[in-house]
C-alpha cells in the first residue's frame, strides 16, 4: 500500500441513486431473458433490480463495475448487499469474476455438492445452487479453468435466509494470491491459505451473478462495494 498518502486505498462504490439504469456509466449489466434490469423505483437507498425469470436454463442476470480494474496481485476486497425475493431455486454468485457483467458469463455450479467453474475462467467468492444436494452457501474459487476452493458452510449458512432480508457477502485475496477470506453478514465464514495461489494474476471485477433455476425471483442490489492496496509505483 502507499505510505506517500492519506488514501492508500482505490476504492469504487456503486449506491444506484439514479432513477435509471442508462445514469450507471460506470457499471455493466446482464438481463435474463423476457425480464429487464432496472432502478428499484423509491428504492430504500437506492437498489438495483436484477431478475431473472422461471424457466430452467441457467440464463444469466448480472451486474458488475464496467471495467477489469482489479488485478489479482494487489490486496483486493469486494462486498454487496442485497435482496432476495425469493428463496426457491435460487443460483447466486457474489465476488469477483474475471468478465464483466455484459459479457454473458457464468461463475460455478454446485450440482450434487460437486462445485464446477463454468465459463469464467477465474473468480472467488460465495456461492449458492439450489441444485446442490445440500443447500448451504459455498466458499469457492477457480484458478484458469480449475476449482481451487469448493468449501460447504453448512446448512445453517443458507436455511436462516428469509425472503426481503438483506444479506451482505464478500470476499478478500490476499495479494501473493495464495489466501482468501470469505464474509456473511459481516462475520469471517472461511479462511483458506495455500502454498500455490488460488487464482491467476489476471484482471478482475467486483460483480454479482444470478442465473434461472425454474423461478422467478427478484434480486435487489443495494451496494456494490470494490477495494484495493494503491500502488506504489
Amino acid at each position: 500500500m502507499a505510505i506517500d498518502t492519506s488514501v492508500g486505498f482505490v476504492e469504487k462504490s456503486e449506491d444506484f441513486l439514479v432513477t435509471a439504469v442508462a445514469d450507471l456509466p460506470e457499471i455493466d449489466i446482464q438481463s435474463a431473458t423476457g425480464v429487464s434490469t432496472e432502478v428499484v423505483a423509491g428504492g430504500a437507498d437506492g437498489r438495483l433490480r436484477i431478475p431473472v425469470a422461471a424457466s430452467n436454463d441457467d440464463d444469466v442476470a448480472a451486474v458488475s463495475f464496467g471495467a477489469l480494474n482489479w488485478t489479482a496481485g494487489d490486496d483486493l476486497f469486494m462486498e454487496a448487499r442485497f435482496f432476495l425475493s425469493s428463496v426457491t431455486d435460487v443460483k447466486i454468485f457474489v465476488g469477483f469474476g474475471d468478465s464483466i457483467a455484459s459479457a454473458d458469463e457464468t461463475t460455478f455450479s454446485a450440482t450434487s455438492d460437486t462445485i464446477t467453474i463454468d465459463t469464467q475462467s477465474d473468480a472467488a467468492g460465495l456461492h449458492f445452487d439450489n441444485d446442490s444436494t445440500t443447500k448451504q452457501v459455498w466458499a469457492v474459487a477457480g484458478k484458469t479453468d480449475v476449482v481451487t476452493v469448493s468449501r460447504g458452510l453448512g446448512t445453517a449458512s443458507w436455511s436462516n435466509i428469509t425472503v426481503d432480508t438483506a444479506n451482505v457477502w464478500g470476499v478478500f485475496i490476499s495479494a501473493d494470491r495464495k489466501s482468501m477470506r470469505f464474509y456473511m453478514n459481516g462475520k469471517e465464514v472461511y479462511a483458506v491459505t495455500s502454498d500455490s495461489t488460488l487464482i491467476a494474476a489476471v484482471d478482475l471485477v467486483p460483480g454479482v451473478w444470478v442465473y434461472e433455476q425454474g423461478t422467478a425471483v427478484n434480486v435487489d442490489v443495494d451496494y456494490l462495494v470494490g477495494r484495493k492496496a494503491r500502488s506504489t509505483t
